[in-house]
């Protein structure tokens, strides 16, 4: 039995394949994305024809599925790419210039289709998860203005003022006037205790900077958190958009 009839057989005959070129078969199969539309998933035999045992069929989706996303959904940053690639390596998918595909043995097609088909339908998904996804880039998104907006001001990333505290970093650092301006990211009560405990630290071994704070949305702080916090550091910016809209008037009064 090869294995397009093995394949027939273990989806209890639901399942057809039309040629679409010599070696490649386009499946007709109860395989659907989440509004109707049955997943486009090819089978690329080996090049002569023969499935044996000890040659592998590709399960392509022959780029269609990115393809699909991009009507609703870019991967267009670090993070993104990210969980991509993250889901493709929990499901033994690979990518090639936009194709995604698994290789099976012959004899595994069945089991192979289907977690193709689940990384498929994942991935076609990541549109529905945007806002849980811009939430956690809020860093990068940090960056990203940082790195268009302000570069007169010197910026650097993570930086480390007393070299061998490596657990008082310090996301950024600016120099409008020649002394350090420490900016820390704050998404949430853990990151606002390490800025205040930072700033402290500074503080006690008598470094010269001033500090400032970029919160994701400071109403996220517990009371206390968000108290310590202010005892400790010299500016804070209530949210990201806050922090766009009027970073550069602040760094311009340091400079002057």
């Amino acid at each position: 039995m090869d294995a397009v009839e093995l394949l027939r057989e273990q989806f209890n005959s639901h399942v057809a394949v039309r040629e679409k070129r010599p070696g490649v078969l386009q499946l007709v199969a109860p395989l659907f994305h989440e509004d109707g539309d049955m997943m486009d998933i090819f089978l690329n035999l080996p090049t002569n024809g023969d499935a044996s045992p000890d040659q592998k069929i590709r399960v392509s989706d022959h780029g269609l599925s990115l393809m699909r996303l991009s009507y609703t959904y870019d991967i267009d940053t670090p993070n993104k790419e990210k969980i991509f690639h993250r889901i493709l390596a929990e499901n033994g998918v690979g990518e090639q210039n936009g194709e995604l595909f698994i290789e099976s043995a012959p004899e595994s097609l069945y089991p192979a289709l289907l977690q193709f088909a689940q990384a498929v339908s994942k991935v076609c998904n990541m549109r529905y998860f945007r806002r849980e996804v811009l939430a956690s880039l809020f860093e990068e998104l940090l960056a990203e203005f940082i790195q268009a907006e302000l570069m007169r001001f010197k910026p650097t990333q993570t930086i480390l003022p007393i070299p061998d505290r490596d657990d008082l970093e310090v996301d950024w650092e600016f120099r409008p006037n020649g002394v350090p301006l420490y900016l820390f990211a704050v998404k949430d009560n853990n990151r606002a205790r390490l800025a205040t405990i930072s700033c402290l630290e500074f503080q006690r071994h008598t470094l010269k900077f001033k500090s400032i704070a970029v919160h994701e949305d400071i109403d996220k702080l517990s009371r206390k958190d968000r108290n310590r916090l202010t005892n400790a550091c010299d500016k804070q910016f209530t949210s990201l958009d806050e922090f766009k809209q009027n970073a550069i008037p602040y760094l311009e009064r340091e400079i002057a």
